[in-house]
């Protein structure tokens, strides 16, 4: 009796354990229209710096990082973003380096 229950506890904890597990990886309403959001104001920002960007011709990837930073404080401050808006907004536009790159050439 005692193996039954100890397996049963073992089991329920187990299963919760991957629940919760479960739950924190499932993307909510929230996060959908936040990712959302930051992709339509990454379409914005990548009009906001495209003439810059030409005119600098060669670029290397930390240089691009620096620019987009600055190039982000910016652009939050004209369209009033948050600070964690500012943050995905560097992140994403960070991981385009690779599309950016075939560009300049």
């Amino acid at each position: 009796m005692k193996k039954n229950t100890e397996r049963l506890l073992g089991g329920a904890f187990l299963g919760a354990i991957l629940g919760v597990a479960a739950g924190m990886l499932m993307p909510t309403d929230v996060t959908k229209k936040a990712k959302k959001t930051i992709q339509g104001m990454s379409g914005d920002f990548y009009k906001y710096i495209a003439p810059q960007i030409k005119k600098l011709k060669s670029i290397s990837e930390t240089q691009y990082d620096a620019f987009v930073s600055e190039a982000v404080k910016k652009y939050g401050k004209l369209k009033k973003l948050s600070a964690a808006e500012q943050r995905a907004l560097v992140s994403e536009a960070k991981k385009s380096w690779k599309q950016i790159k075939k560009h300049l050439k």
